[in-house]
Formats: structure tokens, sequence, C-alpha cells
């Protein structure tokens, strides 16, 4: 199926109740827009020369004050990445035509039904992986965006996996998304590509687009998905 016809199978997905649907992804979407800003680092910036006249008691005051915003924020961003997740499952089943009217509570349903603790696990050993492979100057740089085209399909393999109660660990979830992408890797990189400036647009306007961009470009690679497990 070419790009038009896949990015036709999305808007036609997203066109009844676009609203509601929207909503699924509401807070990745503002977690994006107050992502681009630079308050937090404006509020990091410290003048190091300064560092020497800071008491002790004040300086472990500090400290501390600063390892509890850092464990706030994996917090924050492990939250976000669940309910992201949550959104992605949902969508799923509005392109399938097994669910027509999402509610917003729907993007919550990992914490209810057990599987938060897959998708937390699954993006930890993605991120650890490829943090890893950074620190390989080239080769390890190119293997990464291997796996990462390889793998790019995990998240829907895992709804897949855990819907049809054949789950067995990461290490399947990364497999079979590894195995879908055999011989598409190119592809799927050429069809990311196409929305590149739907991802201008997206940084221009400061993350305000993502109320569209977010929705569309999620159920596009969820067509994507379908149409080649079919």
């Amino acid at each position: 199926m070419s790009r038009w016809e896949l990015k036709n199978q999305a808007k036609g997905a997203l066109k009844d109740n676009f609203g509601s649907k929207m909503l699924l992804f509401i807070i990745p979407i503002i977690a994006g827009i107050l992502g681009g800003g630079n308050g937090v680092k404006q509020s990091m910036d410290y003048n190091t020369s300064n560092f020497d006249s800071i008491p002790g008691s004040v300086w472990m005051v500090i400290s501390f004050a600063t390892l509890l915003i850092a464990i706030l924020m994996i917090v924050v961003a492990l939250f976000v990445s669940v309910v992201t997740v949550g959104a992605i499952f949902n969508y799923i089943k509005i392109f399938r035509g097994e669910r027509n009217n999402p509610q917003f509570k729907n993007v919550f349903g990992p914490f209810y039904d057990g599987s938060a603790g897959k998708i937390i696990l699954l993006s930890i050993v993605k991120g650890v992986i490829f943090v890893a492979l950074m620190f390989i100057p080239v080769i390890g740089w190119a293997f990464a965006i291997y796996l990462g085209l390889g793998w790019s399909q995990a998240t829907y393999v895992l709804f897949d996996q855990l819907e049809e109660g054949r789950y067995s660990g990461v290490m399947s979830v990364l497999s079979e998304s590894a195995t879908m992408m055999k011989g598409l890797r190119g592809n799927y990189f050429i069809f990311k590509l196409s929305f590149f400036w739907w991802y201008v647009l997206y940084g221009i306007s400061g993350g305000l687009a993502g109320f569209w961009t977010t929705p569309y470009l999620n159920m596009a690679s969820i067509a994507y998905y379908e149409n080649i497990g079919k």
C-alpha cells in the first residue's frame, strides 16, 4: 500500500469525533509544549563561580533538592510514557473499529490492567541499549539506527501480544518487531521522512501544532503497522 493510502487511512480513522480522539494524547501534547520552553534550563543555569562561597549546610539542602527534582522528573517522564502508550493502544482499537467513542480515562488503562510495568520495562531496555551504543562512534550509531528501525513496531507488537495472551518478555516483543521489519527498514524510514514538514510545523509552533500532528502521526504509524502485519 502506498504512503498516500496509509495517510488517508489515518485521516479516515480520525475524521469522526476528532476532539475525543485528540484528547487521548492531551498529556503528551502538553508535555511537549512545556518541554519546548527554556524555563527549566534557565532555572538550572547556576553561576559556578559562586559555589565556593556557599556554606556546607546550604549546599547539602541544594543537593538534596536537586536529587528530589531529578527523581520527580524521572517519575513524570515514566508516567507520560505510560499514558502515551495507553493512548496508542486506544488508537489501535480505533483504527480497527473496536472503539468509536474513546474517553480520556482510557489512557490510564495500563495502570489498571497491569501492562504499565511491561511498558516501562520495554522503554528502559530500549533506552539503555541505545544509550550504550551512543558511546561507540560511527559503528554504534549506525547499529542504533538499524535497531531503532527494526524495533519501531515494538509498541504495537506489545499491544497484540498482551491482547492475545502470548506476551513472554521484552525480548519477544523486540524480536517480533525486528522480524516484521525485515526488508522494510528503508521503506519505513522513507515513510517517516515523508512527514518532514509536519515535524517542522511542530517545532516552529513550539509544540502547539501537536494538537493535530500528534494524533495524525500516531494514527499513520498504526496504519503502517496494520498493513505490514496482514
